[in-house]
């Protein structure tokens, strides 16, 4: 992902900050989907980035005055590849049913810094046609960082990067590669949570 988009992006998010427009949380559901820039990282091997996409849903609930948990459920499009010098790139490609655990603190507005915790489990995984599946890990862990806007209209804006915690494949006690994920979502919420408050007789 290009670095100057990344940097208008993120002054996008900061813009709620800076203006006295208020946003009120709200527990509901939604979807969400977008792009995401997807590769492994090792010591031992260079790795090269490939294009992906995340899509599915997500639930944020709102836990205090400036705080909301947001469980999510997404199909994860990534991989990686490799370009050695003396064959053709080899790229790699995998799908993942991803259980990101996301706590979102908002200073203000509906700019909010994210912190959270990610498992994913391998449904798919090719290279060059062929079924890697059995070479790799069936489950990934992660911990996320990002940067967020949430709109009165239940719109959520979200730049998120995720670090592998956990070796993506199996039988490896050398190469050791990790996950690493860029990833830029837009979602909305269809439906709100309404409270009612008890009465005391």
């Amino acid at each position: 992902m290009p670095s100057r988009y990344v940097i208008a992006f993120l002054l996008f998010l900061m813009e709620p900050a800076l203006c006295p427009a208020q946003y009120q949380m709200r527990s509901g559901m939604g979807l969400l989907g977008g792009p995401q820039a997807a590769a492994w990282r090792s010591e031992a091997v260079n790795y090269l980035p490939v294009a992906g996409a995340v899509v599915g849903a997500y639930t944020p609930l709102r836990i205090g005055g400036h705080w909301e948990l947001q469980p999510e459920l997404l199909l994860s499009l990534g991989g990686a590849s490799q370009d050695p010098s003396d064959r053709e790139r080899s790229v790699m490609r995998t799908v993942h049913a991803a259980l990101p655990m996301t706590l979102k603190y908002f200073p203000g507005a509906g700019f909010n810094l994210q912190l959270g915790v990610q498992g994913g489990y391998l449904v798919w995984a090719q290279s060059d046609g062929i079924d890697i599946r059995p070479l790799l890990n069936p489950v990934d862990l992660g911990a996320s960082v990002g940067v967020g806007v949430a709109t009165y209209e239940g719109l959520d804006f979200a730049l998120r990067y995720t670090q592998g915690l956990s070796n993506t494949l199996l039988d490896d006690d050398r190469l050791y590669p990790v996950s690493r994920h860029l990833r830029l979502t837009v979602g909305k919420r269809f439906m709100e949570f309404k409270y009612r408050r008890l009465r005391r007789r």
